[in-house]
């Protein structure tokens, strides 16, 4: 057999990255981090939501393309706001609650990002959706963007 260093391969000869055997890696895609290494990470669906007027209380309801799990829900601020602190609460289809996310009044300002990391009831169905709660309590008239990922199971 030839000698051939790993680093010299081309076309066919290339393979896939370690780690495929079994259904470990379900799901999940390789990213290279740039320095010929890398990790498996779950494929990540990020789904925006526009808050028109944070000072009117509103449900949004999100469609869900993917089934997965919904791991982190990030606002940023268009502007300071002011009154109250805005209270955006992400709820599932079975309309039970992944938690409170808080935009602090008190010193806000345009750019200002708050996020929340749900734990409980954030699993989601494809086909199904995510309710967003804005609660209304700041009297300002400021728009929030909202960003939801979830990572896919399948």
């Amino acid at each position: 057999m030839v000698n051939v260093q790993h680093n010299a391969l081309t076309g066919n000869d290339l393979h896939e990255p370690k780690g495929l055997a079994g259904t470990s890696h379900s799901g999940r895609v390789y990213v290279s981090n740039g320095s010929a290494s890398g990790a498996w990470t779950a494929r990540q669906d990020l789904i925006t939501v526009h808050i028109h007027d944070i000072s009117t209380a509103t449900d949004i309801y999100v469609p869900i393309i993917n089934a997965g799990t919904v791991s982190k829900l990030q606002t940023v601020t268009s502007a300071a706001i002011a009154g109250s602190d805005l209270i955006i609460t992400a709820y599932n289809s079975s309309s039970a609650s992944m938690g409170n996310l808080t935009v602090t009044q008190s010193g806000s300002a345009a750019g200002d990002v708050d996020e929340k990391l749900p734990t409980s009831n954030n699993t989601v169905a494809a086909g199904s959706y995510i309710r967003i709660n804005s609660n209304g309590g700041p009297s300002s008239h400021v728009d929030v963007m909202l960003i939801i990922a979830v990572d896919r199971t399948s």
